[in-house]
């Protein structure tokens, strides 16, 4: 009688588990490098601005014409725009992470109970398996005993 084992019937599942942990493991890194990036961008942004600022106050020290301060001004303005712009999608990427890290947290936690349960019907196909090689040998010694007492 081949009577299929609670672990082995649970070996689709646990790997099914194993990969939606591991599909979520890799989203969460792309979203934590897709914010990384968005961060850096936004931190670029941010000195270049100040670099800009910095060439206009050195600029006007030695006087300039209306013209060329209202087209710093308007490049300033453009900057800020494009600054809150980024952290708009900072925020965004950040929310994206953090969702894509509770999945993973999730898939990871349910992998780990998954791993358990069939860790613990192993342990007892293997008690089992264990006590019935035990009986086996014990009622293979009584036979020997016997047999040889019957000499």
């Amino acid at each position: 009688m081949n009577v299929k084992k609670k672990s082995s019937r649970l070996k689709p599942v646990e790997k099914l588990a194993e990969d939606k942990a591991e599909s979520a493991a890799a989203d969460m890194v792309y979203a934590r490098n897709t914010h990384q990036s968005h961060e850096q961008k936004l931190n670029e942004l941010i000195s270049y601005r100040v670099d800009y600022i910095e060439q206009f106050q050195n600029r006007g020290k030695n006087g300039m014409q209306a013209s060329q301060v209202q087209q710093y001004q308007l490049f300033i303005n453009q900057l800020d725009v494009a600054i809150q712009q980024q952290k708009v999608t900072v925020n965004q990427a950040g929310d994206v992470l953090n969702n894509r890290q509770n999945q993973w947290r999730d898939k990871h936690s349910h992998k780990r109970a998954l791993n358990k349960v069939v860790n613990r019907f192993r342990k007892e196909e293997n008690k089992a398996a264990d006590m019935v090689e035990q009986a086996d040998l014990d009622a293979h010694n009584t036979r020997q005993h016997n047999l040889s007492k019957s000499r």
